[in-house]
């Protein structure tokens, strides 16, 4: 299953080593078509907040625990250099879109993957600034 979809580009490379994708999720009409048009894969359109975890299940065809793998690259821009070179510093967890890291943590406590991939800028888990890496394996432990 896959979160924060963009046009494929990790689907694709899980694919070549043999995965079967069971779902893209993403809220770009234009990814979201991208998709359709390159495989026959379910592909949600949506806000991941606005879409219960039960959806996500019920549309892959699968019971928490069947997945091997959950993939995902939230939006970076909480913790994107390019961010403090505009401002001198990111809002990081302060900043609303950081929400997209919670709602990945929701989807992966239901449906219990074997593996989890989270891509994500090297600002994420910068040193001394690392409160979204943390809140992350916070997570994943507690699952």
């Amino acid at each position: 299953m896959s979160l924060y979809s963009g046009a494929g580009g990790l689907d694709y490379g899980f694919e070549a080593a043999g995965f079967e994708n069971l779902l893209c999720l993403d809220m770009d009409h234009d990814s979201c078509e991208t998709i359709r048009r390159n495989r026959d894969w379910p592909v949600i359109e949506g806000d991941i907040a606005s879409v219960p975890s039960s959806d996500l299940l019920d549309v892959a065809g699968i019971r928490a625990g069947d997945a091997d793998v959950l993939i995902g690259g939230p939006p970076c821009q909480p913790f994107s250099k390019s961010g403090f070179w505009v401002s001198g510093d990111v809002r990081r967890l302060a900043d609303p879109r950081s929400s997209t890291v919670g709602s990945f943590l929701r989807v992966m406590e239901a449906l219990a993957p074997r593996v989890v991939v989270f891509e994500n800028v090297r600002g994420f888990a910068f040193k001394g600034k690392s409160e979204g890496a943390t809140l992350l394996t916070d997570g994943i432990h507690a699952i």
